[in-house]
């Protein structure tokens, strides 16, 4: 080996294993190819081997390996302990046996100066397994047989060599076929390579089962893959576990620590409880506090739970775009649902927007959040979703009138005094006055009724079905089983997609155009330069219904005039447009650019009316425009962290070997300097990457990062599984179960006899498999089988009275049994 050291270890290694290098009695190093037609006679290839040479490699590897003497390995030196170690491992898997690591000696310095390993079958099995008197399940297979086979090198301090003391080749156990060494524990293992590929299938949602079948066809066969699938889970876990090395809540932690070094405007909070443990937590990064300084009037508010392990509730904070897309605020995990919690969310989230509060805010109707709400945000218009209103009138009133006209008072706009008119008819008209699930909704009215809510901007949204909606998506990254480590890094995958599809929807508005379709070409030109393509499409509606308002007059007050519509076929319903030509301002009584913030239809009746070729810009509002992002608001330009930038670099590289090596697959010459470049190349890359100090052993962390994960940075502890109310799964209170013939809860004392009911249920499938086959015989009949037919039909027929003479006989035995049980 010399000054080469790993260089020709390695290349030894892999002539070796190729079927192309050996050693000569007197230990010189020999290369020959096994694909090459050795130089002899045809005949006597024939004869001794009988056939081409190509279809014995399992004779020329045992050649190989017994041409290795003792006085060959005796004389290699090695640069390092791992290089020893690789020699002996491919020795034993040629040879048809496995190792595992001995006794050791290090010095002070952490250098090993001495190193063992031997073969898997040494030692004996410890006496008491064999005696074991409580075996619950059959006891392992003994594999251990005593064997002396072993390997030893030694550190030379003069040569800074390791050279080696012992080998003993003698086995005194048969050694593994071909077929059965792939499954010695020596001989399997995980890359890091290999672990960066599964890795990175696993955070897009593949399973560990998905990714082996997914090496096996990449290798060409589960032989060739030189691992297990339970390899693979326990390289998956091990790696799971140094991640959360200091506990799961560090990990977290230090995760959103590590965003905030790359990200200045990265803000996290967290809370601790009594016994030191995680108890909330908050994060927004400098994409949502952006958004919510551009977008942040509207703010829904919901929970979703079944998110991670600890069954922490999950608190979404989301808004909604100038795109018409969902946009996440911020997020939070709680360890309960009560005000102070929900206050704290909120206090949080205002420190983090550094003190701008929503104009608008929108919750499910929680009694707790809405409490928080009125703390916390007193000024804020706070709505209830009408979807989840509606379900709770349906299974607290069992009027379906009720409901059907309850929804058109929630949605309608209606004047304040005509809604009252309307809920008192309903209510006396269904007879549910004296309900006090009815009269509670009625205190709240200012919550829900669009009578009460009209004026007040909340963006087009009635119901949290958009945050409805982006739990659905987040359950596709987050599940139940998940650490809050794993967790913080799945959420922080699908934000990423989310704001993936919203520079998709930016591409478009940017940079490309719609067709106009209006009979109004100016108008809609106008609206396509302004408005977002979502946000034009929904007021290209409004224009088209500018032609059917018909006009009522108008009346001209100094510099204002007001035009009065009405609807074609319904003048029962007037709105009132007001046009101030000096500010060029329109204001229409629907009210609906002050909820909506679109012009409506009114107003472009008007726009035409005055020959207006552009929406005038106090009929615009910028939250819905393409330049909303006229300037980044400090926002600093996003950098990767150290973890997602090697990542990235390696599916990079990835994808750019993938077409050279398909195209060198199909030639042999191709193949062969590719696979030599890729050897070459990676000893001196692992080279570099040891010197460099991102690692060493691959199965064993480097003692370094096991001394920096030792220290704690926030001294958490990790928190406890909560008990939420929205968590039905694990609720205390479990639903009683009703039987199934009368719909009373079960008890001891109550239950019905299962036979009977069940011996009803037959005799009602015979029936029906009677007279399906009657009919099936009538059609054959009328097709001209009618001597066919007339014999299955006596045969069922006898089967029929055979069956339902057993089911009376069954069911007078059961009765006399119940009759004895009673007495």
């Amino acid at each position: 080996m010399g000054q080469d050291g790993v260089l020709k270890t390695h290349d030894m290694v892999q002539e070796i294993e190729k079927g192309k290098m050996g050693m000569d009695g007197c230990g010189r190093l020999m290369s020959f190819d096994l694909n090459q037609e050795p130089e002899c006679d045809r005949d006597t290839c024939s004869e001794e081997s009988g056939g081409s040479i190509g279809g014995h490699e399992d004779e020329e590897a045992d050649e190989l390996v017994g041409a290795i003497g003792v006085d060959d390995v005796m004389k290699l030196t090695f640069d390092t302990e791992e290089e020893a170690g690789e020699f002996y491992n491919l020795y034993a898997k040629l040879s048809g046996f496995g190792i595992r690591k001995s006794n050791a000696k290090r010095d002070e310095d952490g250098i090993s100066r001495f190193r063992k390993w031997v073969c898997c079958c040494e030692g004996y099995r410890n006496e008491k397994w064999f005696n074991y008197e409580d075996r619950k399940r059959e006891a392992k297979a003994i594999t251990r047989t005593g064997c002396g086979a072993c390997f030893r090198v030694k550190y030379d301090t003069e040569s800074v060599k390791y050279v080696v003391t012992r080998f003993i080749m003698e086995h005194n156990h048969p050694l593994a076929s071909e077929a059965s060494v792939q499954h010695l524990r020596s001989h399997r293992k995980v890359s890091d390579a290999e672990y960066a590929q599964a890795k990175s299938l696993k955070l897009v949602g593949a399973r560990i089962c998905q990714i082996m079948k997914h090496f096996v066809i990449k290798a060409g066969g589960y032989s060739n893959v030189g691992f297990c699938i339970k390899d693979l889970y326990n390289r998956m876990d091990e790696e799971r576990r140094k991640d959360i090395f200091n506990g799961d809540a560090e990990g977290a932690l230090g995760f959103l620590a590590a965003k905030k070094d790359a990200d200045d405007m990265f803000f996290y909070k967290y809370h601790v409880d009594n016994e030191g443990r995680l108890a909330r937590l908050f994060w927004s990064d400098s994409k949502s506090r952006v958004d919510f300084s551009v977008f942040g009037d509207v703010l829904v508010f919901d929970t979703t739970y079944k998110t991670n392990k600890y069954r922490k509730p999950l608190v979404v904070l989301a808004g909604v775009n100038n795109h018409l897309n969902s946009t996440i605020f911020g997020c939070a995990l709680l360890s309960d649902e009560r005000i102070e919690t929900y206050e704290w969310v909120l206090s949080t989230f205002v420190e983090a927007m550094k003190g701008r509060k929503p104009v608008a805010v929108m919750t499910d109707g929680d009694s707790a959040m809405r409490r928080a709400i009125k703390n916390l945000l007193p000024d804020a218009c706070h709505r209830l979703c009408s979807w989840h209103l509606h379900r709770n009138a349906r299974s607290n009133i069992r009027c379906e009138e009720f409901n059907n006209r309850l929804y058109d008072l929630m949605a309608r706009k209606f004047s304040t005094l005509e809604f009252e008119d309307r809920w008192a008819r309903l209510v006396n008209e269904c007879g549910v006055v004296e309900n006090e699930w009815v009269k509670k909704l009625y205190r709240r009215r200012r919550l829900w009724a669009e009578a009460y809510l009209r004026g007040n901007f909340f963006a087009g949204m009635r119901s949290t079905q958009r945050c409805e909606k982006m739990n659905a998506f987040l359950n596709e990254y987050l599940n139940e089983k998940m650490r809050l480590y794993e967790f913080v890094r799945s959420f922080d995958l699908a934000i990423a997609w989310l704001r993936h599809t919203e520079s998709k929807a930016v591409h478009t508005s940017e940079n490309t155009k719609p067709v106009l379709t209006t009979i109004l070409p100016e108008l809609e030109a106008s609206a396509a330069e302004v408005f977002t393509r979502n946000v034009f499409f929904m007021v290209r509606k409004h224009l088209n219904r500018q032609g059917l308002l018909i006009s009522e007059g108008w009346s001209e007050d100094g510099g204002s005039r007001t035009y009065y519509y009405s609807k074609y076929g319904g003048h029962e319903i007037s709105w009132r447009v007001v046009y101030d030509r000096s500010m060029e301002k329109l204001i229409c009584s629907c009210m609906k650019f002050e909820s909506k913030g679109i012009p409506c239809a009114h107003m472009f009746r008007v726009m035409v009316v005055e020959g207006m070729n552009r929406i005038p810009e106090a009929c615009i509002s910028k939250r819905w425009t393409k330049g909303v992002y006229s300037t980044n608001n400090g926002m600093k330009a996003f950098v990767a962290d150290e973890q997602l930038t090697q990542m990235a670099r390696y599916g990079t590289l990835k994808s750019s070997c993938n077409s050279m090596c398909y195209y060198a697959s199909y030639m042999d010459d191709a193949f062969n300097d590719l696979q030599q470049m890729f050897d070459k190349h990676s000893v001196d890359l692992k080279e570099k990457w040891i010197e460099r100090g991102y690692g060493g052993d691959g199965f064993a962390m480097d003692s370094r990062v096991m001394n920096d994960r030792s220290r704690r940075t926030f001294g958490l502890l990790d928190p406890r599984v909560s008990r939420c109310k929205g968590d039905q799964k694990h609720s205390e209170t479990k639903k009683k179960r009703k039987c199934g013939h009368c719909r009373q809860a079960t008890t001891n004392e109550h239950a019905h006899t299962k036979r009977i009911r069940t011996t009803q249920q037959f005799m009602m499938i015979i029936w029906k498999i009677v007279w399906m086959n009657r009919w099936k015989n009538h059609l054959k009949l009328v097709r001209g089988g009618a001597t066919q037919a007339n014999g299955e039909d006596k045969h069922l027929h006898h089967k029929h009275a055979v069956a339902v003479e057993g089911t009376q006989v069954t069911n007078k035995e059961v009765q006399e049994k119940d009759e004895a049980q009673l007495l």
